[in-house]
C-alpha cells in the first residue's frame, strides 16, 4: 500500500477557487506517485466532504471566473462521480483512522493561517508543510515582517494600520506612517491575505484612504509599505529548516504587466511573464537563494515554502517580501516551477514533500 493522505481543500476563504486548482493538480498525479488519497472539500459555509465526488461538487459550485483551469468538470476530474460522505462540520477523527499525512491544500485565511496546521495536527496527522505556528506568523504579514527583522534580516520599511484606529483618528495613523515608512509611493496590502486580493498603490496621501477602504474588505488591519522600484524574485526552498540540509531552487523572476501583480496574471494565467532562472547576476543569484534560506528557516518552516522577494533597482540589495507556506501548486503556478528548474518534476516534487513530511 502507498503513503496514505489526507488532501484538505476548499474552505470559508478567497481564495477557494485557487486551492480547487491546486488540490486538482495534487489529486491528478497521485496514483502515478503511489499515494493512497482521500480526499476531503469544504464549502464556503464550512460543510466537509470526504472521499471520492468531493473536489467533482465543489469544483461545479464554485465561481469558473475564479479557477485556473476550465470552468466545468472534466471527465478526467480525479475521483470524479464518487460519492463522498457530508458532514457540517469537521468530522470526528475516526474518519481518518489509517491515514498517516495531512497535505492542507488550501490558500489564503483558514487554510493557511495555522486553523487548518492546527486542526490536522489535533486528528493525529502529521503535515506536509508548515506546522500551525509557522504558518500563522508567515501569513501575518506583519507579525512575519517583525521576526524577519530580529533576525537580521532586511526588509521594506512598513506600519501595519488597524482599521479601529484609523478609523477613530485617521491623521494620526497617517503622520506615524509618514514618521516610519516616509512619503509616498506606497503599497497597501492586507495584512493577512494572499494572491494580490486587496492589493493597491499610492501616490499621493489623497489616494491612501481609497485603498485602505479595499484593503480593510480583506481584514482588518492594513500593511502600508514603501513603494521600492524592484523586480520580483521567487525562491523554493523544500527541507526542514532544523534539518542538515535544504534543497533550494534557482531564482526566479516574475514580471508584471503593470506597477503589482493581480489575482488574474497570479492565479489564473499561471504567471505568463516569468523566467527561470532569473536574467540576473550570479552574486545576486547566489544571494537570493541565501536570503530565502535565511526567512525560511528564521520563520520555522518546514517541508516547502516560496519565499518572496525584492531586488531593489536603486541599490541592487535584495529584500524579503513575504514567505507563503501553502503556494500556489498548480502546474502552472511559480512554486512548480522553479522547483523543476532545480530538475524536479511535478511527480518528484510530491514524492520529496511526502518523504520529508513522513521523516518528521
Amino acid at each position: 500500500m502507498g503513503t496514505r493522505i489526507v488532501v484538505v481543500f476548499g474552505g470559508d476563504t478567497p481564495e477557494h477557487e485557487v486551492s480547487l486548482s491546486s488540490a486538482r493538480a495534487v489529486l491528478d498525479n497521485a496514483g502515478a506517485i503511489g499515494w493512497d488519497v482521500l480526499p476531503a472539500g469544504v464549502t464556503k459555509s464550512g460543510r466537509w466532504l470526504v472521499g471520492d465526488g468531493a473536489l467533482e461538487r465543489l469544483w461545479r459550485q464554485s465561481d469558473p471566473d475564479r479557477l485556473t483551469r476550465g470552468a466545468t468538470p472534466h471527465d478526467d476530474m480525479p475521483g470524479g462521480g464518487g460519492d463522498a460522505e457530508e458532514f457540517d462540520g469537521p468530522p470526528d477523527a475516526a474518519v481518518f483512522d489509517g491515514y498517516q499525512l495531512g497535505f492542507p491544500v488550501s490558500h489564503g485565511r483558514w487554510g493557511e493561517d495555522g486553523t487548518l496546521q492546527g486542526l490536522l495536527t489535533a486528528y493525529g496527522l502529521t503535515l506536509v508543510g508548515c506546522g500551525a505556528a509557522s504558518s500563522a506568523v508567515c501569513f501575518d504579514k506583519s507579525l512575519a515582517k517583525g521576526v524577519l527583522s530580529a533576525a537580521g534580516l532586511p526588509t521594506a520599511k512598513g506600519v501595519s494600520v488597524q482599521r479601529s484606529r484609523y478609523m477613530r483618528s485617521p491623521h494620526s495613523a497617517i503622520k506615524h506612517l509618514r514618521d516610519v515608512v516616509g512619503a509616498p509611493p506606497w503599497f497597501v496590502k492586507p495584512v493577512r491575505g494572499g494572491s494580490s486580493l486587496g492589493i493597491g498603490r499610492v501616490d499621493s496621501e489623497g489616494d491612501l484612504a481609497t485603498a485602505l477602504r479595499e484593503a480593510f474588505r480583506w481584514d482588518s488591519a492594513a500593511l502600508v509599505e514603501e513603494a521600492i522600484p524592484h523586480r520580483e524574485m521567487v525562491v523554493g526552498v523544500v527541507g526542514d529548516a532544523g534539518g542538515s540540509s535544504l534543497v533550494v531552487s534557482p531564482a526566479g523572476e516574475c514580471v508584471p504587466v503593470g506597477d503589482l501583480y493581480t489575482y488574474e496574471e497570479k492565479v489564473r494565467l499561471g504567471n505568463p511573464l516569468f523566467a527561470c532562472p532569473a536574467p540576473i547576476d550570479q552574486v545576486t543569484a547566489a544571494g537570493a537563494r541565501e536570503l530565502a534560506v535565511g526567512a525560511f528557516t528564521a520563520l520555522g518552516c518546514s517541508v516547502f515554502a516560496r519565499v518572496d522577494l525584492f531586488l531593489d533597482e536603486r541599490t541592487g540589495s535584495l529584500l524579503v517580501n513575504e514567505v507563503n507556506t501553502i503556494p500556489g501548486l498548480t502546474e502552472v503556478s511559480v512554486f512548480p516551477k522553479v522547483m523543476g528548474a532545480a530538475g524536479w518534476d511535478y511527480p518528484k516534487l510530491l514524492t520529496e514533500l511526502a518523504r520529508l513530511a513522513a521523516d518528521k
